[in-house]
């Protein structure tokens, strides 16, 4: 949301200018705050300016799903813990606080910390604003973006669930002793996510 693309480099740094387009998103949208209705417009528009300017933008599982819910985040998390309002009931950042967080990576004076569990509220919202499938630009060209139909795209779905189990068991194929231990609790964790519609994949076994 603050951060460049990897296809333009710096990726870690602050960048003032895409602050910058959230503040007007903010002003536009949420009277000078970000809110759900914020999230999904600025969400919305980040996909598009992606697809327009970088050649290498890819939009698939995991990345898919975290660039919504980084957008929800913000709203859940950001926000001072005195405040009770949800994502959904009118929760509301302030920009001074936005920028403590996005530019200092710092809480801002006085701020208390979320009251109570946080969790994924507002991430479907956003996506409903406007459905948007996976995929990618091909050919290494702007503005040419096509669809995968092979990447999860149900938030919450099994899909989601398999697709990253793959992707874990890709990066540690084989692991022993504590690593071994601590992926397949991870993984049993992540698993109780999705307990009540999916079945527990156990690439690593149980202990």
């Amino acid at each position: 949301m603050t951060r460049a693309d990897a296809f333009f480099g710096d990726i870690p740094s602050f960048n003032q200018t895409l602050f910058d387009q959230l503040v007007d998103f903010s002003n536009r949208y949420g009277d000078g705050y970000y809110n759900l209705t914020v999230a999904a417009e600025y969400r919305y528009h980040l996909i598009q300016q992606a697809i327009a300017t970088n050649p290498n933008f890819t939009f698939v599982s995991p990345r898919y799903f975290t660039a919504y819910g980084e957008s929800a985040f913000t709203l859940n998390l950001f926000v001072d813990g005195r405040d009770n309002t949800t994502a959904l009931g009118g929760r509301r950042l302030d920009m001074d606080t936005a920028l403590s967080f996005f530019r200092d990576s710092r809480f801002p004076p006085d701020f208390h910390r979320a009251s109570r569990p946080t969790g994924t509220d507002g991430v479907r919202e956003i996506m409903a604003a406007y459905p948007f499938k996976p995929g990618r630009n091909v050919d290494g060209k702007i503005n040419n973006f096509v669809e995968d139909p092979t990447s999860p795209s149900d938030f919450g779905g099994c899909g989601l669930y398999e697709d990253f189990v793959e992707k874990v068991v890709a990066l540690y194929p084989n692991p022993k002793g504590v690593l071994r231990r601590n992926l397949i609790i991870n993984l049993h964790f992540f698993y109780g996510v999705f307990a009540s519609r999916c079945e527990e994949a156990l690439p690593y076994g149980t202990l």
